[in-house]
């Protein structure tokens, strides 16, 4: 499997999800087992207090580290998130862009692990590991 990384923000864009679109998630760049994201800061996913929402924050950190795994993968694999631990350290006020930067940790047949640290302008505002689960065809049960 050959993953031609320089033009996988390009066709992220062209393909990603509704609810992707909605969060407006940028991807910036992808090496194996890497990948930037960008989620510009509007008041349409802030909090109360002008911060951007928490569960804004967790899916932009779902959806890089999906994009890190697929870089490894390839996107035909089947995966889903088993777990995601999501640490708020700052909040992620005005007027910044947040910047996710997954890495994959181990890469496992079935289990991947890693990390996603997001920033607002220079600031720590989130640090999250996450569990994915790999499935494969030949493994589900016949019906």
């Amino acid at each position: 499997m050959s993953i031609d990384y320089s033009s996988a923000p390009h066709a992220w864009e062209k393909e990603r999800g509704n609810f992707v679109a909605l969060l407006d998630l940028k991807l910036e760049r992808v090496e194996h087992g890497k990948a930037v994201m960008r989620m510009p800061y509007r008041p349409e996913v802030t909090n109360g207090t002008g911060a951007i929402h928490g569960g804004a924050i967790v899916s932009l950190c779902d959806t890089v580290f999906y994009v890190a795994l697929a870089s490894i993968f390839g996107r035909e694999q089947e995966t889903v998130t088993v777990a995601l631990q999501c640490n708020f350290l700052a909040p992620a006020l005005p007027p910044h862009d947040l910047v996710a930067e997954a890495k994959v940790l181990k890469s496992g047949r079935r289990i991947v692990y890693g990390e996603v640290m997001v920033y607002s302008g220079t600031t720590l505002v989130a640090h999250t590991t996450l569990n994915f689960l790999n499935s494969y065809a030949a493994e589900r049960p016949k019906k």
